[in-house]
């Protein structure tokens, strides 16, 4: 055998497994028996060429082409082949379901029995098709019912429970405030509207007083224009009077009046000092320091003096009264009569009082 010819065998054989191999990653066994059928589903998401065909879990082939409906564009044809000689009925349904969290989508071929004969699923041939979202795929279509009432059963219970007495948890005392507030709401809410109710006279009286003062405007509507017309007159005369000298002679005023309040601030200043003073010493006095602190707060003195005013005054009123009682005077050798004590003597009705 030549070389040439060698060669040319190995190149064909290399290019037969190239083919091979390319076709077997895209899904496709050249050397076995294999049925070519096409699903039509509304939504394909997660499903690509080479996701499996799979019957109770078990692969028996792979998508080949996914392409648009030409009758629908929101449909999308999808074709795949099934490997080996399965005897799988025209009934069969082609479920498009998850194959887990992150495994993508397969197609998963469910029927009762296996066919026979015409009821045989044939090549070109079509199958139902039906689509299970994540949580399906994950439970079984025959469960799901089950989980959701068993589901709806448990948030009706904690939903129940939320904020409940006597439950803990921060949760649930967020909502007993949140309920708390509520209450506090409605109460707050009611009382307003009972004083919008109580205060709906009082508005309206404002209403019509308000109504009433416009209809006075609008009635003395030419009185207010000859007003303003006599303003804008006045400022006329304003205008074209000279009010340089009076601005002047206002500075000088204003100036003058500056020093006198300096003064006058000055004179206050003083007085504060000095009404300071007079309350320190005020203070000491009611304190009972100094000579005047002991004549204001000693009871006693007050008392002392106060009866030697009183006998003061009947010193002199006797002595006003009674002279021969004090002097004693002898005329040419005249003896002077003995004083006699007056019946009704002052000084006796005071001390017996």
């Amino acid at each position: 055998m030549s070389r040439e010819l060698k060669i040319g065998i190995l190149t064909f054989i290399v290019l037969v497994a190239m083919i091979w191999g390319y076709t077997f990653l895209k899904g496709t066994n050249l050397l076995s028996k294999s049925t070519t059928v096409h699903t039509t589903y509304p939504d394909v998401s997660d499903l690509n060429v080479a996701s499996p065909v799979l019957v109770n879990g078990f692969r028996v082939g792979t998508v080949t082409k996914i392409v648009l409906n030409k009758e629908n564009v929101r449909l999308m044809d999808v074709y795949y082949e099934i490997e080996g000689d399965y005897k799988i009925p025209v009934t069969a349904v082609a479920v498009l379901k998850n194959m887990g969290l992150v495994g993508g989508r397969g197609i998963f071929l469910e029927f009762d029995k296996i066919c026979s004969g015409p009821d045989c699923l044939k090549d070109g041939g079509e199958l139902k098709g039906k689509t299970l979202g994540m949580i399906g795929s994950m439970l079984g279509e025959n469960e799901m019912g089950a989980y959701t009432s068993e589901l709806s059963m448990s948030l009706r219970s904690v939903i129940g429970s939320i904020g409940a007495e006597g439950e803990p948890g921060a949760f649930n005392e967020i909502f007993r405030q949140l309920e708390a507030i509520s209450k506090n709401l409605n109460s707050i809410t009611a009382t307003t509207n009972s004083l919008m109710s109580q205060s709906s006279q009082n508005i309206n009286a404002t209403i019509q007083n308000l109504s009433s003062i416009t209809e006075s405007i609008a009635r003395n509507n030419k009185k207010i224009e000859n007003f303003l017309s006599s303003l804008d007159k006045m400022s006329g005369d304003l205008a074209n009077a000279n009010l340089g000298s009076t601005v002047n002679k206002t500075n000088a005023t204003l100036d003058e009046t500056k020093i006198a309040l300096q003064e006058l601030k000055t004179t206050l200043s003083t007085s504060n000092n000095t009404m300071k003073e007079l309350g320190e010493v005020m203070q000491k006095i009611e304190n009972g320091e100094g000579t005047m602190g002991l004549l204001v707060n000693d009871k006693k003195l007050y008392e002392n003096l106060n009866a030697t005013s009183k006998n003061m005054a009947l010193l002199l009123q006797d002595l006003r009264l009674n002279p021969k009682r004090y002097v004693n005077v002898s005329v040419f050798g005249k003896k002077q009569k003995e004083y006699t004590l007056p019946e009704n003597d002052p000084a006796l009705k005071v001390n017996m009082q």
